[in-house]
């Protein structure tokens, strides 16, 4: 399944490394996963490049962190824009890579690592020609796993991004 996913991501990044990028983005972010009890809060960074006037490729890197431990989010996903503009409401469908830590006093309790299938929701706005203004929910499901962790969940972020 990670070799999958590697591949899913190399390929998805030489594609869209030959089309003209969309934008670049910085954002604040927040995992929830079911069974854990408060969210893992943190920064991140996505690129977006148009696939047509209403479809983008969009791929995210995320990182969150509690009193117990860490999270790191990859979640490459294919948008759908209601407005031609890449602007506005948008739904698409997400693949996600979870990776879940969890310390006490330095010593590592656990791992998870999860697969997950969901989709994203999201609003952008144009604050001028080169910056935008973005939320996105996406909620997901874990598949085939056997874990504790292994349950649905919502990552939500907020994002600046620069258009070029």
């Amino acid at each position: 399944m990670k070799k999958s996913l590697l591949t899913f991501i190399l390929l998805g990044g030489l594609y869209s490394g030959s089309l003209f990028a969309q934008e670049i983005r910085v954002q604040g972010n927040m995992l929830i996963v079911g069974y854990i009890e408060s969210p893992f809060v943190g920064a991140g960074a996505g690129i977006e490049a148009n696939m047509g006037d209403h479809f983008s490729l969009n791929v995210d890197a995320n990182w969150g962190s509690q009193e117990e431990g860490s999270s790191l989010e990859l979640r490459p996903a294919v948008n759908y824009y209601f407005g031609a503009d890449h602007k506005g409401l948008f739904l698409g469908a997400a693949f996600k890579y979870i990776n879940l830590n969890e310390k006490e006093e330095g010593v590592d309790l656990w791992e998870d690592n999860l697969y997950t299938l969901g989709f994203n929701l999201g609003f952008k706005a144009l604050l001028s020609e080169k910056l935008t203004l973005g939320f996105t929910a996406s909620p997901h499901v874990a598949v085939g796993g056997q874990q504790e962790g292994d349950v649905a969940g919502i990552s939500a972020q907020l994002g600046l991004g620069y258009r070029f």
